[in-house]
């Protein structure tokens, strides 16, 4: 149980280094964008059931694979994509939000 890893798959590899702003300060000018926020979250997720397939494969193919291994590359590829679904879900709620008060 020791070497189960922080759910750190689930955020963009680019958000590492970047700090919250202060309650007191303005919007950081510089740092990613939004959308490469976004482009690097939907890389995870891909590389996440990319790298599922892969292990399902070799445990199919009768090669010598760790099923614990397969299990934990099935249960990330299957929490990344949940939480990039509701993600998506924040994000038409957000934008149905904004039309209807631009009416």
């Amino acid at each position: 149980m020791s070497d189960i890893k922080k759910l750190d798959f689930l955020l963009p590899n680019n958000l590492n280094g970047v700090q919250s702003p202060s309650a007191g300060s303005s919007l950081p000018s510089e740092g990613p964008s939004f959308s490469d926020i976004l482009k690097n979250a939907l890389n995870g997720v891909n590389d996440a059931q990319h790298e599922a397939n892969t292990a399902v494969e070799q445990a199919l193919s009768g090669e010598s694979v760790d099923v614990h291994e397969t299990m934990i590359a099935l249960q990330k590829a299957d929490t990344s994509l949940k939480m990039m679904l509701e993600v998506r879900n924040k994000l038409l709620e957000a934008y149905q939000e904004v039309i209807k008060t631009q009416m």
